[in-house]
């Protein structure tokens, strides 16, 4: 299943996190990685914070299986009311 708009869907997410993991880079205020871990919720919270790119991760592709599956979903739903 590939789908375009899941694609860049996820490639967002990611994009996303890695201006919020840069962030701290820049700026040494006290919250200034916060952004990045919330983006990493809920798996954060049931891992350890080593596994942050792994959650990172499970999350883009989350978004990316929902994505697809509502990109399909609304394919299918238009090309039936055509016909």
């Amino acid at each position: 299943m590939w789908s375009r708009f899941a694609a860049i869907g996820a490639i967002i997410y990611l994009l996303v996190f890695a201006c919020a993991a840069a962030y701290p880079l820049f700026d040494h205020r006290t919250f200034a990685g916060l952004p990045a871990v919330l983006l990493g919720l809920p798996w954060i919270d049931y891992i350890s914070s080593s596994w942050l790119l792994g959650a990172i991760a499970l999350n883009a592709l989350i978004l990316y299986l929902l994505l697809a599956a509502l990109s399909f979903l609304f394919s299918f739903l238009f090309r039936r009311l055509r016909a």
